[in-house]
């Protein structure tokens, strides 16, 4: 093989190398935006999860005072222990706003049970927009 041969194989070579690293690059830009996009959205879920414990913990909790002051702290609430899987598995829960009042209204059946969405509305229950149907 003339060494021009060589030249031009390693040349084709290295034009196919320089474009898979170019395509590899575009790919990596591409999944660091999703990554990025997923990020923010963890951020927000945990967002909403702590102001929604803080609005459970505030309304339900007992008030928790400085046994030397006896200034009130904040509130605890008790929860006991739980596995997710399970919780998730066994069961439903439905979520909307009431209009009227702005306030939500969270319901918990166990899966398989009656539709909750569907019997709120035969009940005549005020209306309400649906928020989420886990």
């Amino acid at each position: 093989m003339r060494n021009i041969d060589k030249i031009r194989k390693l040349e084709h070579e290295l034009g196919r190398y320089r474009k898979k690293v170019a395509d590899q690059d575009k790919l990596i830009m591409k999944l660091r935006g999703q990554l990025d996009e997923v990020h923010a959205g963890a951020i927000e879920l945990q967002n909403h999860t702590d102001a929604l414990l803080t609005v459970v913990a505030r309304q339900f909790g007992e008030m928790v005072t400085d046994e030397e002051t006896m200034e009130e702290l904040g509130r605890r609430l008790r929860l006991p222990p739980f596995d997710t899987a399970d919780v998730r598995r066994r069961y439903e829960i439905h979520a909307r706003r009431d209009a009227e009042t702005g306030d939500y209204i969270v319901g918990v059946v166990p899966r398989g049970g009656a539709d909750t969405k569907t019997s709120a509305h035969q009940n005549g229950e005020r209306k309400s927009e649906e928020v989420t149907a886990l």
